[in-house]
């Protein structure tokens, strides 16, 4: 589980999460189709787009059914590009 960031805002039942600044390191961005999760690994939603400067892009977030995006704003959300033992979800 990698940190994606944090939301911004809500559009059109989407999240705008901006990508934390990066430290000595450059982070990495996810992947399109990534899974992204909150804290407690619970599944949000997918990576929808990418956009913005190169230095600190913002990530859209395409969540899924039956979660509100609303509830996650000014919340740090993680990605993860490979299946995990978080909580299960049905698309």
């Amino acid at each position: 589980m990698k940190r994606l960031g944090t939301t911004h805002h809500s559009v059109q039942k989407k999240l705008i999460v901006r990508v934390e600044a990066s430290g000595e390191k450059k982070e990495e961005l996810p992947k399109i189709n990534s899974v992204v999760v909150d804290q407690k690994k619970f599944k949000i939603g997918r990576v929808f787009d990418i956009f913005g400067p190169t230095d600190r892009p913002y990530v859209v977030v395409k969540p899924y059914k039956n979660v509100d995006p609303e509830v996650h704003l000014g919340k740090k959300l993680y990605f993860e590009e490979r299946g995990f033992g978080g909580r299960n979800r049905k698309d």
